[in-house]
């Protein structure tokens, strides 16, 4: 899977790999960030961040409306790699993330999100949107 269908993000963040890894795998500190607007929260974060756990995140407008994708972990290899599955509660289309998490420095952590699998150019559009916005929303929390 790669070319169109998939999409590649790199950014650093001012946080140890411990704290970023944390960052991704703790309900309550995953509630602070997870979603792509200041206009949003995630009212709801259940995980289980082992091989073969799952977990599923509601983020919800201030109108209301929610969105919720869930998935299955593939892999989680503290504090470095985490490989998970990607729904959408209202979709079939089930996709891949990579996070690979790389010290620079004992408070610096490179992060490289590879999501891949999407079935048309205008999903892997709409998700690299979404991901900015909350990678930015991670850069704040962490």
């Amino acid at each position: 899977m790669g070319g169109t269908r998939s999409l590649k993000l790199k950014k650093t963040f001012s946080a140890s790999q411990e704290r970023l890894f944390a960052m991704w795998t703790s309900a309550d500190l995953m509630k602070q960030w997870f979603c792509p607007g200041s206009d949003m929260t995630v009212p709801i974060a259940e995980v289980d961040a082992r091989a073969g756990g799952s977990y599923r995140i509601v983020m919800q407008s201030k109108d209301g409306e929610t969105y919720s994708p869930s998935g299955v972990y593939e892999t989680v290899r503290p504090y470095d790699k985490l490989v998970f599955s990607w729904k959408w509660a209202d979709s079939e289309v089930i996709t891949r993330v990579t996070l690979d998490l790389r010290a620079v420095s004992d408070s610096e952590t490179e992060l490289t999100l590879t999501h891949e699998g999407f079935p048309d150019v205008g999903m892997r559009d709409k998700h690299n949107e979404g991901w900015d916005g909350c990678l930015a929303r991670l850069a704040e929390a962490a």
